[in-house]
């Protein structure tokens, strides 16, 4: 009998300390996540603010033509991340965020698309649709539900000038 309770006892013994590794590791790796959303949100100088303005989403070489286009279109007040990013709740704002930030990253220094490659998504032409409905709400009781914002109104956010489309245009 007394083998059978060493024996339990050295089981347990070696259950608490893989528990106890595991544990350290677990808080290691929390510490290091806190740490990682820490230094976003109140790091060097509020990093997280900086990676909202316009000035950052110019920074890239492949994104200086739709800055400049920006820069002197009708939406110039507007900032990237208030038509580009879900603007619905905080989640799914950073979520897409991280998303399409890692992909502009990704592909800017990989250098696997070309500048005149950068196309919307089918997520990022409703993210459009869903931000064009959030700021101009008082228009869209006009709006004809089968056509997007962006079917008619393109040129707005990335061109010089504003061309409104007022006929389907033909197959092609």
């Amino acid at each position: 009998m007394p083998e059978t309770i060493k024996k339990l006892w050295s089981a347990l013994k070696e259950l608490a300390a893989r528990r106890q590794d595991f544990l350290i590791k677990a808080a290691i790796y929390a510490g290091a996540a806190g740490f990682a959303a820490l230094t976003l949100f109140f790091g060097p100088p509020k990093l997280i603010e900086r990676t909202e303005t316009t000035k950052f989403c110019g920074l890239c070489h492949s994104m200086k033509p739709q800055h400049s286009a920006w820069e002197h279109s009708a939406h110039r007040s507007a900032r990237c991340i208030d038509c580009h990013l879900p603007n619905d709740n905080v989640v799914n704002h950073y979520v897409w965020k991280t998303i399409d930030g890692n992909k502009d990253v990704f592909y800017e220094f990989s250098g696997l698309r070309e500048h005149d490659e950068i196309k919307l998504s089918p997520h990022g032409h409703k993210v459009l649709q869903a931000n064009c409905i959030r700021c101009h709400v008082d228009m869209v009781w006009r709006i004809n539900n089968k056509r997007t914002c962006i079917d008619c109104h393109r040129p707005l956010g990335h061109r010089r000038t504003a061309v409104m489309v007022t006929r389907e245009e033909p197959n092609k």
